[in-house]
């Protein structure tokens, strides 16, 4: 078990991984359900947690909304490559004579609940393995960060019944992490809480991250259905302009009128599926993720960049660009109600 255990680890950086670790049953001890590993392989052991970088030459295009079409090509990427990693590790692994599954990077959930899909449960939460594994910190926003890449960086995972021998956490106090919250600064959708904290305790290991509130802010911003700060002067890279309840128990019928006004908005460049809905979706946000950076002074930077990009507005041939706040008001008041309607409330 030795040696296989250094060799899945070289296996996935070959493939493609910045950083990789192995978790076991043991190390995962008393976390919550998103951390049992026999939930997608019954008899599961270990396994192998990696992370694969975002090329970092296209953030600063994404931020100040000169070029959203290849950020959201390289996300597809490393999305797409981080799954397929894990896929050929578990093949490996099957032929060695040890049942394995692939965990893909993002959007499988648990359906067992009263609101199914939209509870977005994940089947295994690769942000636990990772940071018990040693792939990376636990950021203040719950992204995983590490001392290279940030938080720019996706997870994927393959579940093993291989004994594997499990990886040491990186050392907290070489965290970069400083709250300095420009992660919950850069997210309009308030999925962070300001205050409260979520403590998770793996085995005998204990860390931390901003509380999540109702999962369908985040859904609603980073599926591009909305995106306009509250300040009025800047945006994501979403056109639209309706408001998140404050109220979390009205955010479910919200989100269901901006995801049928979405459906008639024109088509624009680029998207992808999603499972939630039949129409593509534009990447449009993930400014958390991206602003993070070791940096301090760079991270203030790409901060900097997001808030004085401007605001989005959708042209009627579909395309998306970014213009001041003064221009998209005078935009939206030249609209037809029957228009304006697809991107803001009126009332």
């Amino acid at each position: 078990m030795e040696k296989l255990s250094r060799i899945v680890q070289d296996f996935v950086k070959i493939e493609g991984a910045c950083s990789t670790g192995i978790v076991t049953t043991k190390t995962l001890e008393g976390g919550p359900p998103s951390s049992e590993l026999d939930y997608v392989l019954p008899g599961a052991k270990s396994a192998v947690s990696f992370a694969v970088a975002i090329d970092q030459e296209t953030i600063l295009p994404y931020l100040t909304k000169k070029d959203r079409l290849t950020y959201e090509q390289e996300y597809i990427r490393i999305s797409a490559l981080a799954s397929g990693i894990a896929f050929h590790l578990s093949n490996y692994l099957e032929q060695k004579g040890y049942p394995s599954v692939p965990v893909a990077d993002n959007c499988v959930y648990r359906q067992e609940s009263s609101e199914g899909l939209y509870d977005y449960s994940p089947d295994v939460a690769h942000r636990y393995l990772a940071v018990r594994s040693g792939v990376g910190y636990m950021g203040l926003s719950g992204n995983i960060i590490t001392g290279e890449q940030g938080a720019a960086i996706t997870l994927a995972a393959t579940v093993t019944t291989a004994e594997l021998i499990p990886t040491d956490p990186l050392p907290p106090e070489n965290n970069y992490c400083d709250n300095c919250r420009l992660c919950m600064a850069s997210c309009v959708s308030g999925f962070m809480h300001p205050e409260e904290k979520t403590n998770i305790k793996l085995d005998n290991f204990e860390f931390e991250y901003s509380k999540r509130r109702h999962y369908g802010r985040c859904d609603c911003v980073c599926s591009g259905y909305t995106g306009l700060h509250s300040s009025g002067k800047w945006s994501t890279w979403s056109p639209g302009r309706y408001k998140i309840p404050e109220s979390d128990d009205k955010i479910n019928a919200e989100q269901a009128r901006m995801i049928d006004r979405y459906a008639k908005w024109p088509k624009a460049p680029g998207g992808r599926y999603f499972i939630l809905t039949d129409d593509k979706l534009r990447t449009s946000c993930g400014n958390c993720q991206l602003v993070c950076c070791p940096d301090k002074k760079e991270r203030k930077t790409r901060y900097k960049f997001l808030t004085e990009s401007g605001v989005a507005v959708q042209n009627s041939d579909g395309n998306i660009e970014a213009v001041s706040p003064e221009y998209a008001k005078k935009m939206l008041e030249n609209m037809p109600n029957s228009r304006k309607i697809l991107y803001e409330n009126l009332g």
